[in-house]
């Protein structure tokens, strides 16, 4: 097996590339197999397919998955079937050895890697979007359907051809409430990040234990390529001027943090603290973070941790595919993790003073 063409049946790979669009995009097994321009995640779907094949039982682990990459009536469980190969592929690349957990119930973790220095478990999660944008989106691109509140349509004729144009405002994450105090685009996106895998009931209590969070379809595939490591730095600057980083601050930041969004003189404050600063019964038992996108991999550490990642696998991860190394957070030397945290609250606390010209919520 080279490819993920090599585990479907042609009867299979007709159906994926013939199915009606929904929410006015392509089935998520599509891409990687029909689009004319691959794009990197694309990729790496079919160097994961080669390297899982060559793995003890790996032949047998991507058969159980393929039931999952054709079922045409759950695009979201054909997306996860995809996070779960490319996580299993780029951990091998990166150097783990990969013992896939045989999955009994939702209890069950997914895998279980060890660089030479004592295993980890590893949950995967893909992130997909609001269900309230589900239904937007599929308002929008089903003809006839009368378009939702907010969205505007136009068509532009000359001569013979035509161009419709339409005008949406997308929050994946879930459209903010301008009621609540603590409600924002951003706010919106730190908090759904930050409940990933809450229960953490797939999570041991005696080993250090990797989330990797995958974003390669976030909001479909067209608005997941806008969705890029930038999310997991401090602050981003752009044209209008800066924005939070949703991820960062889900992991990082701290109740009445400010929420900045670029453009907006209106932002509000952080209404609970980061996954990773969560104390007492509420304490996470996750020793990091792996953010993958279409465009990159960035590693957070939890410098609080009760099971601190090994120094062997904070090198190996190092070696993810497209592993964005200037915006990681890690303890590369001991100490450095807790001590660039502190420098970017900092940082954070000193635009927050230079705001008095934005409306405080």
């Amino acid at each position: 097996m080279r490819r993920l063409n090599d585990l479907l049946t042609p009867p299979q790979l007709t159906d994926i590339e013939v199915a009606p669009l929904t929410m006015g995009t392509r089935y998520p097994t599509w891409f990687p197999l029909f689009h004319e321009k691959s794009r990197a995640i694309d990729h790496l779907v079919h160097e994961a397919v080669a390297r899982v094949h060559h793995q003890p039982k790996g032949d047998g682990w991507l058969k159980d998955l393929v039931p999952r990459l054709v079922d045409l009536a759950d695009a979201n469980g054909a997306s996860s079937a995809l996070a779960e190969l490319r996580a299993y592929g780029g951990l091998l690349e990166a150097g783990f050895s990969v013992e896939p957990i045989p999955r009994s119930d939702d209890s069950t973790p997914d895998f279980r890697i060890d660089a030479g220095d004592g295993p980890i478990t590893v949950e995967v999660f893909a992130k997909h979007q609001d269900k309230e944008q589900n239904r937007l989106l599929e308002a929008i691109n089903t003809p006839g359907a009368l378009l939702p509140d907010g969205v505007e349509r136009h068509v532009h004729t000359v001569g013979s051809r035509s161009v419709i144009m339409t005008t949406a405002e997308l929050a994946p994450a879930g459209r903010p409430d301008p009621t609540k105090p603590f409600d924002s685009i951003q706010a919106n996106l730190v908090s759904r990040v930050c409940a990933i895998k809450q229960r953490e009931h797939q999570l041991p209590h005696d080993e250090p234990a990797l989330l990797i969070i995958d974003f390669a379809h976030f909001g479909g595939p067209h608005v997941a390529e806008f969705f890029k490591p930038g999310q997991a730095t401090p602050i981003e600057s752009g044209h209008r001027g800066i924005t939070c980083g949703a991820i960062w601050y889900a992991m990082y930041g701290w109740k009445g943090a400010p929420l900045f969004e670029e453009g907006s003189h209106r932002f509000v404050r952080m209404g609970h603290d980061g996954r990773f600063r969560l104390a007492g019964s509420k304490a996470t038992k996750l020793s990091g973070v792996l953010a993958v996108f279409c465009t990159g991999a960035v590693f957070l550490e939890n410098p609080w941790a009760a099971h601190r990642i090994p120094d062997g696998t904070r090198m190996t991860l190092s070696r993810f595919p497209w592993f964005d190394l200037s915006r990681s957070i890690a303890d590369w030397h001991p100490g450095d993790a807790s001590k660039q945290i502190d420098l970017q609250r900092r940082m954070i606390e000193t635009l927050e003073r230079d705001s008095s010209r934005f409306e405080f919520e």
